[in-house]
């Protein structure tokens, strides 16, 4: 068959939300299905006749005519008897169930949708539909109509009570494992194909059909049909009685369908709606449903549970640098190692409770107590529920184990990374009286130790509540930073060591809230650049010091080289060098009075690609430098690779650099190194002229610092160029 003769399935979606429609469109689009869309129940019956849909979904509440209405309304069309119609209803809303049957739905669908299969189960009401129809019109001969029943897996029978006479079909015979004139037909042999604890269900069905006194009586049983060397097939049975004048019952009908598919089918529905498609692990949903049954068992047996919540370290970085297919294999093999860790840690629990005393009738280790569950939370979060715990201890040891298991090394096709996580622990009942409390504190204390450092766990305190709210007014308070001008630059002087002359500055953020005050950059640069604003609010720091430092060379001011650091985000972004050419372009300040700082950090984390940004950037003619160098994990070894002009030394070093030997000897080799291989040296931190005066004997040629001036708004800056011609006094020699 060629995909000329594939005619495209039509679904006509009646629903008066406007968001349900362009949801459902946006859905069966994407599984191949011509989408008509009606927001109330006139429009639908009009576009019904016009169109011919080939399936309906119709909402249940709408204003006008309700879902029931249109849907009798359908039914009563010629066209409409035989066209599958699905009606959505509210979740545990059984009345709507049963009155949405009596209107003649083919089938109903809980509110809300699982987006992801509701394509498939349109798709298998039609193709079950279809299978009807064809039934129906084989009727005509008993050979198609064996051979339909055949391909749908369905088989009739009938049973004469006057005369006893009993009919089975050639597909009743091979359904329950029998051949005609070989099986001897009757409710023993039936009963000899159906487990011995599905028979009182069955025989009480029989009972039902035979004490029936009304012609026309419909009745369904689903039961199992279990062959030898087969595996067990799920049936549906359907029933009609006939009687004579005197309402006694004198032909039973039957059909039985195997619908071992559709069980898998919907088997395989509910894994789609409560696992995780890419790890296996149980979604969100389940989680909740499991931490509520542990909250609703630790209350009635006395007994303390725990939730754990983890987030992946630095986890976007992963996905920027190497892609989201390299992501979603870091997630999986993540998964497959917690799900271990727990598994371990679980045997050794159960180990020592095994070794202690003898549980009670009360005890909550019964044999039906909930196990410990692994779940994706969603994204690079994952979480894990121990229903039952001997004390807070065992949770801690739960979370030092995950640390160890996950923080190895992981191989992403032959790239070789290391992940983290950050780990938050809450227990119950004392860190939350319901599932949302819980969880809303459990992520409060992942987010504590996110801000202390990462790699590690904390226990939930109510402190903690304080960090959340605080991170959460930021990353409300940060949608505004800019539009709102917000945000503003200092400026710190970076001086020629020897001249005395200003030669360059710092641009430094500020943030002055209007709702939080000033906040210090400390706090706020990591909430950014968790958040993804950095990346908007990097581009205006770029755009507003270029721009000042072209005003100043405007007024005749010296001209200075401009420092801009550049965050992770925007290292990562391709190709950076478009946006700095732009910004300079529109600012009109000459490349080479731009100067990007990068931090160790940013550079190792991908070696290659940095080496290819820097090396575009240079060539650009923009300078480049490398900020707190000396703090990060590279080596001087890796220099000679990247296209740098400048080391920038730590403040760190400069501190102490007086009176640590360690930090002055350091201090010594980096500059001596630097300068080898070409590179001039900025020494930041520098606080007092003991300091300057090591720093000019080691031969340093920049210098930055309180001794020569603090971070200026550009107004102070700009007096302190005009003065002496942009040169500042140096302390006499000793």
């Amino acid at each position: 068959m060629t995909n000329d003769n594939v005619s495209v399935l039509r679904a006509l979606v009646v629903d008066d939300d406007l968001t349900a429609r362009l949801l459902a469109s946006h859905a069966l689009t994407q599984e191949g299905f011509e989408v008509l869309l009606a927001d109330n129940g006139v429009t639908a019956i009009q576009m019904f006749q016009e169109f011919q849909p080939d399936i309906v979904l119709i909402d249940v509440a709408m204003p006008g005519l309700s879902g029931f209405d249109v849907c009798r309304q359908l039914r009563n069309m010629p066209y409409g008897k035989l066209v599958p119609i699905l009606m959505a209803t509210g979740q545990d809303d059984i009345d709507s169930v049963r009155d949405a049957y009596a209107a003649g739905a083919t089938d109903f669908v809980f509110k809300p949708f699982n987006w992801q299969v509701l394509g498939h189960r349109l798709h298998y009401m039609i193709r079950a539909s279809n299978t009807n129809e064809q039934l129906r019109q084989l009727q005509k001969s008993e050979a198609r109509l064996g051979n339909a029943q055949r391909i749908a897996g369905l088989g009739n029978w009938e049973w004469h009570l006057n005369t006893g006479e009993i009919y089975w079909s050639d597909h009743f015979y091979h359904l329950v494992g029998g051949n005609r004139g070989v099986m001897p037909r009757g409710i023993r042999s039936f009963l000899r194909c159906v487990p011995v604890n599905e028979w009182p269900q069955v025989l009480h069905w029989f009972r039902e059909l035979l004490n029936c006194r009304c012609s026309g009586f419909k009745s369904g049983l689903n039961h199992s049909i279990c062959l030898p060397g087969q595996q067990m097939h799920c049936m549906q049975h359907q029933a009609e009685v006939f009687c004579d004048g005197r309402g006694q019952a004198i032909l039973i009908s039957g059909t039985m369908l195997d619908v071992s598919e559709l069980r898998q089918a919907q088997d395989q529905v509910l894994k789609l709606a409560r696992f995780d498609s890419l790890t296996g692990l149980a979604n969100r949903s389940v989680f909740y449903d499991r931490v509520q049954l542990g909250m609703d068992q630790a209350a009635r047996h006395g007994h303390l549970g725990a939730v754990l919540f983890l987030d992946l370290d630095n986890f976007k970085r992963i996905n920027d640098t190497f892609g989201h297919g390299m992501g979603d294999l870091l997630l999986k093999q993540v998964a497959s190692r917690l799900a271990q860790s727990i598994s371990r840690s679980e045997a050794l629990m159960s180990k020592a409770q095994a070794d202690g005393p003898a549980d009670s009738e009360e005890n909550p280790r019964e044999q039906n107590r909930l196990q410990p569950l692994v779940a994706r939370f969603g994204g690079d979060e994952f979480t894990v529920l121990l229903p039952v715990i001997n004390q807070v201890r065992d949770a801690e040891n739960v979370a030092r184990d995950i640390l160890d298991t996950i923080g190895r090394t992981v191989d992403l096709a032959g790239q070789e990374v290391v992940i983290t996580p950050s780990i938050g622990i809450a227990v119950f009942p004392q860190h939350g009286e319901s599932v949302d409390s819980l969880m809303k504190n459990v992520d409060a204390a992942m987010y504590y130790v996110k801000h202390a450092g990462k790699n590690g766990y904390e226990l939930f305190v109510k402190s903690m509540n304080v960090v959340a709210k605080r991170r959460l007014a930021l990353e409300n308070a940060l949608h505004y930073a800019i539009e709102g001008d917000e945000l503003s630059l200092n400026y710190q002087p970076q001086v020629d060591i020897n001249s005395g002359r200003i030669v360059g500055v710092e641009a430094l953020l500020r943030w002055h809230s209007q709702q939080l005050g000033m906040v210090s950059p400390v706090e706020f640069i990591s909430v950014a650049e968790e958040t993804g604003f950095i990346s908007a609010i990097g581009e205006w720091v770029m755009r507003e010091a270029c721009r000042q430092a072209r005003q100043w060379q405007d007024q005749g001011l010296p001209h200075i080289r401009i420092a801009v650091n550049l965050s992770v985000r925007q290292f990562a972004k391709q190709p950076l060098e478009k946006l700095v050419m732009q910004v300079l372009q529109d600012t009109g300040l000459p490349v080479n009075c731009l100067e990007l700082e990068i931090t160790e950090n940013m550079l190792m984390d991908d070696v290659e690609g940095a080496v290819e940004t820097l090396h575009r950037l240079s060539a650009l003619g923009v300078q480049l430098a490398i900020d707190d160098f000396g703090t990060g994990y590279s080596s001087l070894s890796y220099l000679k690779r990247f296209p740098i002009d400048r080391l920038k030394i730590d403040r760190s070093f400069i501190t102490h650099v007086t009176t640590d030997s360690d930090d002055a000897a350091v201090t010594q080799a980096i500059i001596a190194v630097a300068h080898n291989m070409g590179l001039s040296v900025t020494a930041e931190g520098v606080e007092d002229a003991t300091q300057l005066a090591l720093l000019q004997e080691y031969a340093c040629e920049e210098v930055q610092g309180y001794f020569f001036s603090r971070p200026l708004i550009a107004e102070d800056l700009e007096v302190l160029l005009q003065h002496n011609n942009g040169y500042m006094t140096l302390p006499p020699a000793a």
